[in-house]
């Protein structure tokens, strides 16, 4: 016990010597805080955003160009100038990047028409939208331009099949499926239904807000699912 408490004194001392060094010592003086909020408003409509970044988007704007001058397909650059309507802006890498091995131009082939080329006349990767027919590229941009507002707020974990403007009497399957993961990151999940090749694909940017509607950039396109598809992941 004469050990112990010989042992107490010392340290009850040293607590107080520590205690009124500490009482002299001045108070800290943080920088004051300010708070900061992540803004998802990019303060401009659909056109305008993705002409301020053409170099992310200079593919799809010049998707949008090819079609426009066929005046059967005036009605898709009209699209984004449509409000309340949810856009799946599909970035260069999803499109036109050849080093992307899933991007549009690598993935959907076509014939090499230059008779003094060694691969003539064989499959050869898109270079240039003038390679492709007209209305398969209108109908690629109208199946990413979803019919309503389908933002973090408005979804949750259960998938549902939502309309696109690729939709018609003769293509009744050119719809999304479209969810936000039930876990604590909540990612935002489209087309990763049951049955698809392309699995866990989400947006590289999600949720931005445009003037004119709702703005997810994608790093892959999309490919439209057959009824069987809609059908099994209801």
């Amino acid at each position: 016990m004469k050990n112990i408490k010989k042992l107490m004194i010392p340290a009850i001392v040293l607590s107080c010597l520590a205690f009124a060094a500490c009482e002299k010592l001045p108070l800290q003086k943080n920088d004051k805080y300010t708070p900061s909020y992540y803004d998802n408003k990019v303060n401009m409509n659909v056109m305008e955003f993705m002409n301020s970044r053409k170099d992310m988007f200079s593919g799809m704007l010049s998707a949008i160009d090819y079609v426009d001058k066929d005046p059967a397909y005036k009605d898709v650059k009209q699209m984004y100038s449509s409000t309340g309507n949810t856009f799946l802006l599909m970035h260069n890498n999803a499109l036109v990047n050849l080093e992307d091995g899933n991007s549009f131009f690598v993935k959907n082939t076509v014939l090499d028409k230059d008779p003094a080329s060694p691969s003539y006349n064989t499959p050869i990767r898109g270079s240039d939208w003038s390679q492709y027919d007209r209305k398969i590229v209108a109908d690629l941009l109208r199946y990413h331009v979803l019919k309503g507002t389908y933002d973090f707020k408005s979804l949750n974990s259960v998938g549902r099949w939502v309309d696109s403007y690729a939709l018609s009497p003769t293509n009744d399957s050119a719809k999304v499926y479209i969810y936000m993961q039930a876990t604590r990151e909540g990612y935002l999940f489209i087309n990763n239904y049951v049955g698809t090749s392309m699995v866990e694909i989400r947006p590289r940017t999600p949720d931005l807000h445009a003037t004119n509607g709702v703005i997810h950039v994608m790093n892959r396109y999309f490919v439209m699912p057959t009824r069987k598809d809609i059908s099994n992941n209801k």
